[in-house]
């Protein structure tokens, strides 16, 4: 009973494990922050077609379809299509005056990832798949971040169509940046049903 507690118990955190979890943060984050910009440059070259040099919102796009999954019934189609996204996830709150809309996701993105980097450096180097996590957050907020500072709008080229049976879903065009936030999300979820799930063992283990 006694071996079984000290089993989930964490390992001790030494100053040489937590300068290696920092370094793996910083370094995930750049990975991924220049795989995001450089696909973003490369879809814009590519299925761009023309803009106007004055409103950032006129612009003419193409698509390139990649692959289709499901025969004889198409249940996944995967497509590169050119967006310009000047609101949050899905568009939400694009239609802000624009002489107040760079600024209000300016301040909350910079909010937001300062709460970020507090919550990495509260958590404990052991904690390396919650600190994965935060990373994988990060790097997305900060890839969406430097857009909207330069450009004063998001690029997304994701496309993709999904259909389950007889539902039918398109969905929002996205980008590699929307990917680590949402994969470090998971990962949290995730994290936190596998820490309560010890500490319920934990409990248990107490009690006998």
């Amino acid at each position: 009973m006694q071996k079984d507690s000290l089993d989930i118990l964490p390992a001790p955190v030494t100053k040489k494990s937590s300068k290696r979890s920092l370094l793996g943060f910083f370094f995930l984050c750049i990975g991924f922050i220049l795989l995001d910009q450089s696909t973003k440059l490369w879809s814009e070259k590519h299925f761009l077609v023309s803009s106007s040099t004055t409103d950032i919102r006129t612009y003419y796009p193409s698509s390139q379809h990649i692959f289709t999954l499901g025969s004889p019934v198409n249940w996944l189609d995967f497509n590169t299509t050119y967006v310009r996204n000047t609101g949050a996830a899905w568009g939400f709150l694009g239609n802000l005056p624009e002489n107040i809309r760079p600024y209000f996701f300016y301040i909350l993105t910079i909010v937001a990832m300062i709460v970020i980097l507090i919550f990495f450096f509260k958590t404990k180097a052991d904690l390396l798949s919650t600190r994965l996590g935060i990373a994988f957050i990060f790097a997305g907020a900060a890839g969406n971040f430097i857009d909207r500072l330069w450009l004063h709008y998001v690029i997304d080229w994701i496309h993709v169509e999904w259909s389950l049976l007889s539902w039918q879903y398109d969905y929002p065009v996205f980008n590699i940046a929307d990917c680590c936030v949402t994969i470090g999300v998971i990962i949290l979820l995730i994290d936190t049903v596998r820490e309560e799930l010890q500490a319920r063992k934990l409990r248990k283990l107490k009690k006998d």
